[in-house]
């Protein structure tokens, strides 16, 4: 099998939006979904060092978070567009939190 050439954060929306979906286990589904997203944008180098929040962005809204993952789970071009647009306004969102978290710290 070859390494695919998607970009970093369509390879971490998928991941997630595949397990989010498929609930593959009996309880814990988002949280493993969000955790293997979050490992693909470091093994990928998105986020290198895990410091971006993405879950901040999905937690604030649970209402578009399931929308979107339904719309993932139809595997239309309309519904996979929404969701991989909603991933990476999350991990950007994520990382505009995490730099406001780092500046609070710094004083």
């Amino acid at each position: 099998m070859s390494e695919s050439t998607a970009p970093a954060p369509i390879r971490a929306a998928v991941v997630h939006g595949e397990l989010l979906t498929l609930q593959p286990f009996e309880a814990g589904n988002g949280v493993v979904a969000r955790a293997a997203a979050r490992l693909v944008s470091v093994a990928t180098g998105l986020d290198p060092h895990s410091l971006g929040v993405p879950e901040v962005w999905w937690l604030r809204r649970p209402d578009e978070y399931r929308a979107a993952a339904a719309g993932f789970a139809t595997g239309t071009e309309a519904g996979m567009t929404e969701w991989i647009i909603q991933c990476c306004t999350a991990f950007e969102d994520g990382a505009r939190e995490a730099a406001s978290i780092a500046d609070a710290a710094s004083g």
